[in-house]
């Protein structure tokens, strides 16, 4: 009876008639009994032929006992994959378990036709619609429709056609090209753009009308939603440049069109991720513009490891304080939506009421905005304007941010992952800011420079925020994290849960040695996973999730009060594992940006102080 409660679950998630069931499942597919030694027919308990592949599924009701617990669905899901007169096809095998949607249990497996070898898959987690479980099985079959480094090539490419002749500024490609992949998911353009003509008057921009329709196309799409506490975006003139765009139109229709057909239409298909902060990164880093010290964008594994540890749950409230391009809250809305198992009217919620996230750079704002809009448009509650409502050192909010705290509070958020800014302690008010926003109980993610608690003159701030919230955990990130936008600077990534407790003096932290991810650096490609990623993302996630010391993970447990009650941030007890081994040209490299940094800080601090002085700076 406990395994129908499942397999009615099934049902009402696919809808009763999507998946052939038991009974009916044709024997040409040769499918055989689960009894070893039996060569019966025997068949899953769903069944769906894709056409070019297959689905199987087998629902248990995830009750101990070897017959009835997940991994008894796993095991038969696997026999039935190998088992069939279907060697050569491709076979997506779902095995599922539990009593109710929310506490479903559900693993993912993939056979290449011709093979025996069956892979598990990371992902999906959950039930997810067809088109979704479409996409996962063509990335497991064929590859990601837009892999990294074909992405990457495209946008390099991109970039030097943007370039010839400075047709458009370094500084605005990025919203260029945003403002492309926009107009291209309006209909209305899409019926025109390919028909544009020259304009008569041969004193005109020869793509001037094209131009116009961009920027009619990008407002007609982002005016929808506008939040009452943002500033004032006019997005017709923060687009406006494009006006002034001149590139011939024949080559200009080809540039739209090859954005279309190797960015835009793949985007639409393949796992969703950062496309337009990836673009943000290669058009002013390969423009030597990357100079600003408060635009620091995560890169893409660490940015889902910081969410995925956040723990989110189907109700959570995500709120992102300097969101940059929206990177965090496009993984957060995936994995909500996901959790959301193709209810739409609780999707739609997602999107008006569980993500929150303010910028206060325009560019920037406008990328997020794209962004949003681009993989779901969860764009409600995205403000521009600063978010610190804590501008010094303590929790003390200011008068004239009162208004901000109270509105972002009343959308009770339950969980902020942030990167912020890291030069003049800048990380310490984000931190006391997003503690302030959220809910008791709440988690926050966030990755700063891994002396932020430990420096003595931010000390006292520390214990402020001790006594907000518990610190659960510290992973010490690579010094080459960000050596794709020249930053040479030590991070780590907390995790603090907000209490009114504060830290418990005897309380152990995890800490976990991360600065090994399985990535290295290669010249004019930035760092790249070896392959050993996915591994050691989930050795650190068990290692945070159960709170224990691990050498594959390479954590350990210690206080961070000694017993006089003096503050070590760093843990009392050091790290127990042996150093790892950095590759002579990565250590090179670290050293040298750490030089650099080094260096422009104290330029920096030496001009403040002599401007101070009505001096005046020198040049660097």
């Amino acid at each position: 009876m406990a395994e129908s409660t499942t397999e009615n679950l099934f049902r009402e998630f696919y809808g009763a008639r999507t998946f052939v069931e038991k009974r009916d499942i044709p024997r040409k597919f040769g499918f055989q009994s689960k009894r070893d030694g039996s060569t019966v027919d025997g068949f899953p308990d769903f069944f769906k032929d894709m056409g070019s592949w297959l689905i199987v599924v087998e629902a248990k009701s995830g009750e101990p006992g070897p017959k009835s617990d997940h991994l008894a669905a796993e095991a038969d899901v696997r026999g039935y994959m190998t088992t069939n007169s279907a060697p050569h096809v491709d076979i997506l095998g779902i095995a599922v378990s539990g009593q109710t949607q929310e506490s479903l249990h559900v693993s993912y497996f993939f056979r290449k036709g011709g093979t025996t070898e069956i892979e598990a898959l990371d992902n999906p987690r959950s039930l997810v619609s067809l088109d979704a479980l479409t996409k996962y099985y063509q990335a497991a079959a064929h590859g990601d429709l837009l892999p990294d480094a074909e992405l990457r090539r495209f946008l390099v490419q991109l970039n030097e056609r943007f370039n010839t002749g400075s047709r458009v500024r370094d500084t605005e490609r990025s919203l260029f090209f945003s403002a492309l992949m926009i107009a291209l998911d309006d209909q209305l353009f899409r019926n025109v753009y390919m028909s544009m003509s020259e304009p008569e008057d041969q004193r005109l921009v020869e793509a001037r009308y094209l131009n116009d329709q961009i920027v009619d196309a990008v407002n007609r799409q982002l005016e929808k939603k506008v939040n009452a506490e943002s500033k004032e975006i006019d997005w017709k003139d923060r687009f406006s440049f494009i006006k002034n765009v001149d590139i011939p139109l024949d080559e200009y229709k080809k540039i739209i069109s090859d954005i279309d057909e190797q960015v835009h239409q793949p985007s639409k298909r393949a796992m969703k991720r950062d496309i337009l902060g990836r673009a943000y990164k290669i058009f002013l880093s390969r423009a030597g513009k990357m100079d600003n010290k408060n635009i620091i964008l995560t890169p893409d594994h660490i940015k889902t490891l910081m969410v995925d540890l956040a723990r989110l749950e189907r109700d959570d409230v995500v709120l992102d304080t300097c969101m940059g391009s929206g990177g965090f809250l496009m993984d957060a809305m995936e994995q909500l939506v996901e959790k959301a198992h193709g209810d739409e009217e609780r999707i739609e919620h997602i999107h008006e009421d569980q993500l929150i996230g303010m910028e206060n750079d325009a560019v920037l704002f406008a990328l997020a905005c794209s962004n949003m809009f681009l993989h779901g448009d969860g764009r409600s509650n995205l403000l521009f304007r600063d978010s610190l409502v804590v501008r010094g050192r303590t929790f003390a909010v200011t008068p004239t941010e009162t208004k901000l705290r109270d509105y972002v509070k009343g959308l009770k958020p339950t969980k902020c992952v942030i990167n912020p800014p890291y030069e003049n302690d800048l990380a310490i008010p984000f931190t006391m800011s997003a503690i302030e926003y959220l809910e008791e109980g709440g988690r926050l993610v966030i990755i700063m420079p891994n002396n932020t608690l430990s420096k003595s003159n931010t000390e006292r701030s520390a214990l402020e925020i001790l006594g907000r919230a518990r610190l659960d955990f510290v992973i010490d990130m690579p010094q080459q994290l960000f050596f794709e936008q020249g930053r040479g600077v030590k991070t780590s990534v907390f995790g603090f849960t907000k209490t009114s407790l504060g830290h418990d003096r005897d309380g152990l932290v995890t800490f976990v040695d991360m600065t090994e991810d399985g990535h290295q650096v290669q010249v004019n490609h930035g760092r790249r996973d070896t392959g050993a990623w996915a591994s050691i993302s989930q050795n650190v996630k068990r290692a945070i999730r159960d709170n224990v010391e691990d050498e594959a993970a390479r954590s350990w447990r210690s206080p961070i009060f000694t017993e006089s009650g003096r503050l070590v941030a760093r843990g009392t007890r050091p790290n127990p594992w042996p150093h790892t081994e950095s590759h002579d040209l990565e250590s090179a490299i670290a050293d040298w940006q750490e030089a650099r940094t080094a260096r422009e800080e104290a330029q920096a601090t030496m001009d403040a102080v002599l401007t101070a002085a009505g001096i005046g700076g020198f040049d660097a």
